[in-house]
């Protein structure tokens, strides 16, 4: 089992890297919100939990990169401090690149799906906005 984690390696700066196995809550430690400004390469690193050895599981290059994206189950509803909330876990994660997508999970598995033509249209640069 791995804990997973994003990781950016750009030519002019220093490198930028996520939490281990959870979303970041501000801005300006998610993925999202990172320059790309000479991003030379993408990865997925992994910390084994027991021998807390830490490698790359999954990269691309910088210019085949668009995003990354968190796999998780959500189950529930639970009850937490008086209320009904969902729970949920971290499956993996995911790096979307132009042509395919690198899918990581906790487990170490790793699937490669090729990317649907329609799919591949997303500009994740302005999606959402």
């Amino acid at each position: 089992m791995y804990l997973l984690r994003w990781r950016f390696d750009f030519a002019n700066h220093p490198m930028r890297y996520g939490q281990w196995s959870r979303a970041a809550t501000r801005p300006e430690d998610m993925a999202a919100f990172a320059l790309k400004e000479g991003l030379v390469r993408a990865s997925i690193e992994g910390k084994h939990i027991e021998t807390r050895e830490i490698k790359t599981l999954a990269e691309v290059d910088g210019w085949d990169y668009c995003v990354f994206k968190w796999m998780a189950a959500a189950s529930g509803p639970a009850f937490v401090k008086g209320s009904v909330t969902l729970v949920s876990r971290i499956l993996g994660l995911k790096i979307v690149a132009r042509d395919r997508e690198i899918e990581v999970y906790n487990n170490g598995q790793i699937n490669i799906v090729p990317r649907a033509e329609d799919e591949k249209l997303i500009d994740y640069a302005t999606y959402g906005k």
